[in-house]
Order: structure tokens, then sequence, then C-alpha cells
């Protein structure tokens, strides 16, 4: 990676989603996390952090679990990642762009070549320069490409053993008085 770290690679290559993907890439590596294939449900393993960004990520994670899209996003909006999209301006690899995004300055584009061109070995490493695409590991890459499947809606008619009282055809008078 040269002179700039994988988060930093990663918000150069694919902005701050792509920083909370490296996180969970290293943390899944480590088996700290575990990623459900199914469901997209991320569960938390061992809550030991290497870096500010995996604390980040590890701390948006109930015991219950959560979904992988709504992890990403509020990681991806977390002051840690903010910290390194600042720490990138300050260097001035990025700018403010259209709608206040930022956007790779010159400097920024060859920093993010380099990366590209050499990639990595380790797995948050190839995540940070090459996206889901460099994952590996194939069922963690599956699930990082897939969307999120989407809510079942449960059918709220009637069940077994539950009874609509509104809509009984048996009169309110029947059992009274």
């Amino acid at each position: 990676m040269g002179e700039h770290g994988p988060y930093e690679i990663a918000f150069l290559t694919g902005g701050a989603v792509r920083v909370a993907q490296t996180a969970l890439v290293a943390l899944h590596e480590g088996r700290q996390v575990r990623v459900s294939r199914g469901t997209h449900r991320v569960q938390a393993v061992n809550r030991e952090a290497d870096d500010p960004v995996q604390a980040a990520l590890l701390a948006r994670v109930p015991g219950t679990g959560v979904l992988l899209g709504d992890l990403l996003r509020e990681t991806a909006e977390s002051e840690e990642v903010r910290a390194i999209a600042d720490a990138l301006k300050e260097a001035g690899l990025v700018r403010g762009g259209l709608r206040g995004a930022l956007r790779p300055t010159r400097t920024g584009r060859a920093a993010r070549d380099r990366a590209v061109e050499d990639v990595p070995a380790d797995a948050p490493g190839r995540c940070a320069a090459l996206g889901p695409d460099g994952v590996e590991d194939a069922r963690l890459r599956e699930i990082l490409l897939t969307k999120d499947p989407k809510p079942l809606k449960l059918d709220q008619g009637r069940r077994r053993g539950h009874h609509d009282l509104e809509s009984s055809n048996l009169s309110d008078t029947q059992y009274g008085p």
C-alpha cells in the first residue's frame, strides 16, 4: 500500500462505505464477526478491535445482530470514518465535489491508481483496493456483492388460537344480561 493504509486507499477507491467494508473484512478474517449468507445479519463473536474503525463497526452490532447494509451505512457515517476523510482532505488527496461529496484530487487519483496496480495480498488490503470483487473468500464476496434480503411480511390475518372479535357474527347481547 506504500504510504497509505488500507482505510485511506479504501476511501480513495470507493468512499466511506468501502472503508466500512474493509473493516468488516478484517473483522471477518479475524473471526470477530459472522455474517449470515441467507439473512445478511452480522453478529459479533469477539468485540476486540484493532483500530478505531473496527471499534466503530463493532459498537453498532447489538447482541441480536444487525443487517449488513444498515451496518455498513451507519459505520460509513461514523466519526471514525469522517476522521479518515478529514485527514485525506488535509493531505490534499480529496476535495469537496458536487453536493458535498468528497472526490479524489489529481494526487489522490494517482495514489488510488498505484494501490489498484499494486494490490496487497491481505484480505483487507484487497478489499480496500478492489472492493468486494477483490475479496478472496467466495462466501463473503457473494454476501458483499448481493443486496440485503427484503424483510418478510407476516400475514396479519387469522391465526390458529387467535379470534378477531370485531369480525364475529355473534351479537353482543347474546352473552349479556
